[in-house]
């Protein structure tokens, strides 16, 4: 993340309801967005079901959204995926409890946002390149 300015949501694989859109919303992001994305902007999916998120289902799982270079959806040992929710303020006991919120933020001068992850993606990209564009420092 040094350096680096991300949006960050959370989402499972097997969820039905709210995470597929959200990943949908991701992918518009990461077309507006276009060339910044991989370079100076990264987009994150989290997994809050890493048992059942193995890195190949969610590889399968990225190709459905097009994610190109840029775009990473995460997952790891249980306790690692919990610490970095926990880290977020997003921790759940129950998967299906997760935000549907998105973290947007600029490492680089500590500016720090929250959207709601379903908003029109026209919205979100305003958000994202505010926070990008950022110039203030720590």
């Amino acid at each position: 993340l040094k350096g680096r300015t991300v949006a960050i949501i959370t989402f499972f694989t097997t969820c039905t309801a709210v995470c597929p859109p959200m990943n949908a919303t991701m992918a518009r992001i990461q077309k507006g967005l276009g060339p910044r994305v991989g370079k100076e902007i990264f987009l994150i999916s989290i997994s809050v079901d890493p048992v059942t998120d193995t890195p190949e289902r969610l590889k399968a799982y990225a190709e459905k959204f097009h994610a190109g270079p840029g775009w990473y959806f995460l997952t790891g040992k249980p306790e690692n995926v919990n610490w970095a929710l926990y880290k977020l303020g997003w921790y759940v006991e129950n998967k299906n409890d997760h935000t549907v919120a998105m973290t947007i933020g600029n490492e680089t001068t500590g500016l720090w946002k929250n959207a709601y992850a379903l908003s029109k993606p026209s919205a979100l990209i305003t958000i994202i390149e505010e926070v990008a564009n950022d110039k203030k420092s720590n």
